[in-house]
């Protein structure tokens, strides 16, 4: 083979442990243009020895054969194709006599020279095969989540056995093709990445053309591991057989929120009786179908058994059914031993089918090679196994149109993507720990590493995001920061990467957080539930258009179809991030012309960053995302010039017309200072404004101020600052080593000391009435006003990186305007606590923390998941008084080489 010809062969699971080096930041590669179609035309010309691709003025040349059939006996093959967005061809084997086909080939030969050659592989098979050349790339991938790629061509072993006048229909080979962007994710093309994603969702439509919403019975609150076994204790346990009346309440309570789907315990296997437990069932069932929940099963595919739920220590006994190794050594059951997948298919088919079953969860699936010499399957089989597994889904999926598999822990990921055709809800892992960041709230923790998870197995396995469980595991109760201030930011950053969502452990949470939360929860819950279900048609799509997850990255998703859709913002750092974007292609409109951009979450009114009063195709606009924040904004076709007047950056509380122009009642933070916009109808001008505090006592009457920033005609832009000082949040401005100007921290490296943040600290809103005046008009102000000062830090913004080796100081000052004098302030878990940040805290010694000049103490907290990881924090309660407060670190940086343990 000459030099000319460059062949990769990548294995997913090695690029995982490179692929950090190199992504890189969203604003440093070529921008992808979602609003295009994800495929370009694509054609095939077949003749005796030779094939042709074209696509876009491009070609492909192939010596050799379409397909090659290594039979034993006489067979004869007949193809066809199907075009479309790709190609499927389709190859009929008909036996004019007993004959056995042991290897099906397609593209059997060589491509032409000149052509770069890169497959796509996981540990278990190879799934695609790319030929880049001029700019084109084309796709070729068997339809069956099974195959090899080599030097031989695109081949599988069926091992099937015809008689005479039998056709065997060959698994179906698809070809696609697309331009390539020049935007690299690992090994691959953003364009390759996003055609073989449609791919999989176009070649087999999901049977779910909706939100996939689901919960599970399992409690993991009180549970002893140990000598082998796991047992539950019967606190907070719902199950079918031990505590039926604990089900029936998760039942209501999913109904309550809007969740479709219900997975409960034990699985068919695990029963330990059929008449009683089979009453429960029945009677289940029944409150079930009345509340419009869909209730399912659980079985374990190799091996039976839930060893949580496996009262009786059942087990099959059967060495002989067991997977081995090369040498000899056994495993789980093997699923091409057809004995056993008939009895596990028979036996799940008919449970689930006597009880109206409409989901089944499959557990602890570990696939591997297998050399036994007495299976059904060649010495050495991973394609039998996974042959055994498709069919026995293909099975259940036919008990009803709205049966769900849906996958769990396991190596399924070795599977994907074609899997999802018939596992249309992949969850992947358990809950668990990966990339370091500073964090106080597990939950939090656990969301960002989920939605890290998804958006790093759909790039490299290219798993369409509508397959995702995203499963929100409320399983951690004791954070160092109380769930309830996280949750509506868990709940959400999942969802701005999927229409879908698991609530685990959901009853007891609710259960456990206090009364007005309960019910904030239960109705953030269903309003978002709704509105997803709601906005699938364009919920459905997913564009990255920001960074990868991860510290310090600004992340956005899109979800855009044509002129519409909506972006979702997610920060979760400590600290603000910015990300521009333009509105073109590379957000993903396709088209229209002008736009209106509105939040919808936290606040909802026409977004301030945009150019007023709408965006044109083409503009560009800098979003700023706050820290430890969702947003989502909905971007829309501007259609007629307001009629009424439109505060943009604000949510008005009221607008009154009033002599000589308009007061617009406004809800304002304290201490804040606000940018935002007015637009008048047409034929009406902005004169002049001016704000006010809504008049109460003059003891709790502040000065608030108005100023016109820029105005022309019926728009003006103005600046609005709160009453009383701000309370703290993100603390980035900081001196180093006793230097009088401040840094911004954290500095472009992300690396050493992060900043601060300051969680809880107590602050007010205001009703602040703002008057635009149309017409001369006499502003009435507040009573003997109080003035307080704001601190302005004066910043060296030429300073150096700061050191992340020896001995440093840093110091900063912030104002505290409440905290509670007698040194409780609140509960434990809401109280007023300062989060440090550190990109390795391992690495770092804080030797000394002052508050005002006293000595403190600096607390840790340990994520339970994973007690490497920890965060550096330090109270306020009994330490400060409101007012300033100054805060002083002294560290040391003892070894930037050591490492936090990290999850992949």
């Amino acid at each position: 083979m000459e030099n000319t010809r460059r062949e990769i062969r990548l294995v997913i699971l090695l690029i995982v442990c490179i692929v950090n080096g190199l992504v890189v930041r969203a604003n440093d590669k070529p921008q992808f243009d979602w609003g295009a179609a994800p495929f370009v035309p694509v054609d095939i010309e077949v003749a005796d020895g030779k094939i042709i691709l074209y696509s876009e003025g491009q070609q492909v040349d192939f010596s050799g054969d379409l397909f090659k059939l290594d039979a034993v006996g006489r067979v004869n093959a007949e193809w066809s194709k199907k075009e479309g967005d790709f190609i499927t061809l389709f190859l009929a084997v008909s036996a004019s006599a007993e004959s056995r086909l042991n290897k099906v080939t397609w593209f059997s030969g060589v491509w032409e020279d000149g052509v770069e050659k890169v497959v796509h592989a996981t540990a278990l098979m190879d799934n695609t095969v790319f030929l880049r050349k001029n700019g084109i790339s084309f796709f070729l991938s068997l339809d069956f989540p099974y195959s090899r790629i080599d030097s031989s061509g695109i081949h599988y072993p069926p091992g099937v056995m015809l008689h005479e006048g039998r056709t065997y229909n060959a698994h179906t080979l698809s070809i696609g093709a697309c331009n390539l962007s020049g935007e690299m994710i690992g090994a691959f093309d953003r364009a390759e990445i996003e055609a073989v994603s449609t791919y999989i969702e176009k070649r087999f439509t999901s049977r779910f053309q909706r939100p996939m919403v689901l919960s599970a019975s399992i409690t993991n609150q009180m549970t002893d591991v140990r000598d082998n076994r796991i047992f539950y204790s019967m606190y907070d346990n719902p199950t079918i057989a031990l505590s039926p009346e604990l089900v029936e309440e998760d039942l209501r309570l999913n109904a309550e929120l809007g969740i479709e789907y219900y997975q409960v315990f034990e699985g068919v296997f695990d029963w330990p009786d059929e008449d009683l437990t089979g009453n429960n069932m029945r009677s289940l069932q029944r409150a079930a179908r009345s509340l419009g929940v869909k209730m399912g099963d659980y079985a374990v595919p190799q091996g039976l058994y839930c060893p949580h739920y496996n009262h009786h220590h059942r087990a099959l006994d059967r060495p002989d059914w067991l997977i081995r190794d090369v040498g000899g050594n056994t495993g789980p059951e093997c699923l091409g031993v057809n004995e056993y997948v008939d009895m596990l298919t028979s036996r799940l088919v008919a449970h689930n089918k006597k009880y109206g079953l409409q989901i089944i969860c499959l557990d602890f699936l570990n696939i591997r090679s297998c050399y036994a010499d007495n299976h059904n399957h060649p010495v050495g089989d991973t394609y039998q196994q996974i042959l055994g597994l498709v069919n026995m889904m293909g099975a259940l999926n036919e008990l009803d149109e709205n049966f769900l598999v849906w996958s769990n822990s396991g190596n399924w990921i070795e599977l994907m993507p074609k899997l999802i055709w018939y596992n249309p809800n992949v969850y992947l892992t358990d809950p668990h720990v990966r990339e370091y960041a500073p964090h106080l709230n597990i939950l939090k923790n656990l969301g960002d590493g989920r939605r890290e998870q998804m958006v790093t197995v759909h790039e490299q396995y290219f798993v369409p995001y509508t397959a995702f469980t995203n499963y929100e595991y409320y399983l951690a109760p004791n954070s160092r920061l109380a769930d309830p201030h996280v949750f509506e930011y868990s709940f959400l950053q999942g969802l701005a990467v999927t229409p879908n969502i698991g609530l685990g452990e959901i009853r007891s949470f609710l259960d456990r957080i206090p009364s007005k939360d309960n019910l904030r929860v239960k109705s953030f819950i269903k309003y978002w539930l709704e509105f997803v279900r709601e906005h699938y048609d364009v919920w459905r799509y997913t564009s990255r258009l920001g960074d990868p997850p991860g510290p310090g990255a600004a992340e956005v998703y899109g979800h855009m179809k044509e002129d519409r859709g909506f972006l979702c913002f997610v920060n979760q750092n400590a600290f603000p991030v910015n990300k521009k974007l333009v509105l073109d292609g590379t957000m993903g409109l396709s088209s229209g012309t002008s736009f209106v951009l509105s939040e919808i979450y936290p606040n909802r009114a026409p977004i301030i960053e945009q150019p007023i009063p709408f965006a044109r195709m083409g503009d560009t606009i800098k979003f700023t995302l706050e820290p430890y924040s969702v947003r989502i904004v909905e971007v829309a076709p501007r259609e007629t010039a307001p009629t009424e007047p439109t505060v943009y950056g604000i949510t008005p509380l009221r607008i009154d017309e009033i002599a000589g122009g308009y007061r617009f009642a406004l809800t304002v933070r304290q201490g804040i200072g606000k940018e935002i916009a007015v637009v008048l109808p047409e034929g009406e001008k902005v004169t002049d404004v001016f704000a006010v505090q809504k008049q109460t006592v003059p003891m709790y009457t502040f000065p608030v101020s108005a100023k016109i920033i820029d105005k022309q005609g019926a728009i003006a832009r103005i600046r609005i600052q709160g009453p009383r000082e701000a309370a703290p949040t993100a603390l980035t401005q900081w001196r180093v080593n006793g230097d009088p100007l401040y840094r911004t921290f954290p500095s472009a490296e992300r690396e050493g000391f992060l900043g601060a943040y300051v969680h809880n600290a107590f602050s007010e809103d205001y009703e602040v009435w703002l008057t635009v005046k149309t017409d001369n008009i006499t502003a009435a102000g507040p009573t003997t006003p109080v003035f307080y000062r704001k601190t302005t830090l004066q910043t060296n913004e030429a300073a150096d990186a700061a050191s992340v080796t020896g001995e440093a100081s840093y110091q900063t000052q912030f104002t505290l305007p409440f905290i509670e004098r007698y040194g409780q302030d609140r509960n434990q878990q809401d109280d007023a606590i300062v989060e440090l940040g550190f990109s390795n805290p391992a690495a770092v010694v804080i030797k000394e923390v002052k508050l005002n000049g006293a000595q403190v103490p600096i607390k840790t907290f340990a994520n339970a998941k994973n007690p490497t990881h920890k965060t550096h924090y330090i109270e306020l309660k009994g330490n400060v008084v409101p007012g300033a407060v100054m805060l002083e670190l002294v560290v040391e940086y003892v070894d930037t080489k050591k490492n936090v343990k990290h999850v992949n």
